[in-house]
């Protein structure tokens, strides 16, 4: 049997990692290469993984590819994922998909032109906690939704997250889009407007750390996004994903990084909530490990990445305006 070839362009984003260890567990999978502008982040990583480097994902998707995971900062998702397109390799993109609508659009177009899948990184939907509650809705014992409430906390991140240019925006932009595609999931409906508050309230980066996107879906349901950067240095977990459900028939407490070890050690100083069960990086790697070798349709598709950059940008659209803003 063929082995699945597969690049990964780019160590900017932290998720690559996880991402990478994660293509390390198929046997079925070959890592071809890693591509990266910064050489001693890309010959490190290279190292690490046991792998080539190469110094510009040019290079990279020259080789024979069936699929790149491309993790560099979010600006750079449109056309490093044009170029993959263009030459026929699948291609999973690190949220947000992108950081304007019209590249969004283009990196679309492009792949469905040349008839290849383009996936957006949501590792949530893979998250066991997360596929619990979305069977639980589509049992019905809930009855019909009425209202989400739903907290995506983490620590500020630094670097290029911090330049507006390169990140798109803060918290935000960040954090919005997870909580979004989830509500769209859940809900099987559209967002039909948006309302945010935001500000850089906690860590004076200059950037937005804090908001609140308050969310109207075209079939009535009610939600509310807190995506702010609000754990402390010394927090026990990076990220949390919680979220209420509100039903006619009942109500759903999701807890999507509830399965931990809490680690107290005084005398290293160290606090930490250590996981024990999967985070969704496994699913979301398998997804498009058979994506690549089944020529499939993904579950989470370029398109479910552009609709939770729509809710994303139109909440930045509406601090500014102090209005709410009809999406699309």
């Amino acid at each position: 049997m063929k082995r699945i070839r597969i690049g990964v362009i780019s160590f900017e984003h932290m998720h690559a990692m996880s991402y990478t260890q994660q293509l390390l567990q198929d046997p079925d999978v070959l890592i071809v290469g890693i591509a990266d502008d910064d050489i001693y982040r890309g010959t490190q990583m290279a190292s690490l993984f046991m792998t080539s480097y190469y110094p510009s994902y040019e290079t990279l998707l020259d080789e024979d590819l069936d699929g790149v995971i491309v993790c560099t900062n979010n600006r750079d998702h449109a056309e490093v994922s044009i170029a993959a397109a263009k030459r026929g390799i699948h291609i999973l993109v690190e949220k947000p998909f992108a950081t304007t609508i019209n590249d969004a659009k283009q990196m679309i177009a492009v792949a469905k032109e040349h008839g290849v899948k383009i996936m957006n990184a949501f590792p949530m939907r893979y998250n066991p906690n997360v596929v619990a509650a979305k069977k639980i809705i589509d049992e019905g014992r809930i009855g019909d939704i009425l209202s989400i409430t739903g907290i995506n906390h983490g620590k500020i991140p630094g670097g290029w997250f911090l330049n507006k240019e390169l990140a798109g925006g803060g918290a935000v932009m960040d954090h919005t889009v997870h909580l979004g595609d989830l509500i769209r999931w859940f809900t099987s409906s559209e967002v039909k407007d948006v309302y945010c508050e935001q500000g850089a309230l906690l860590h004076n980066k200059g950037i937005d750390d804090t908001g609140l996107v308050m969310i109207t879906m075209e079939n009535g349901v009610f939600a509310s996004i807190d995506c702010s950067w609000a754990h402390h240095t010394n927090y026990p977990i990076w990220a949390q994903v919680d979220m209420q459900i509100v039903g006619t028939k009942g109500v759903i407490d999701l807890k999507a990084f509830n399965q931990v070890i809490h680690l107290d050690d005084q005398k290293h100083q160290r606090f930490e909530d250590i996981g024990f069960s999967e985070t969704g990086d496994e699913g979301l790697i398998r997804e498009f490990i058979g994506v690549c070798s089944e020529d499939r349709e993904p579950l989470v598709s370029g398109v479910d990445g552009l609709r939770a950059l729509e809710i994303a940008l139109a909440a930045y659209e509406s601090s500014e305006c102090m209005d709410t803003v009809s999406v699309r």
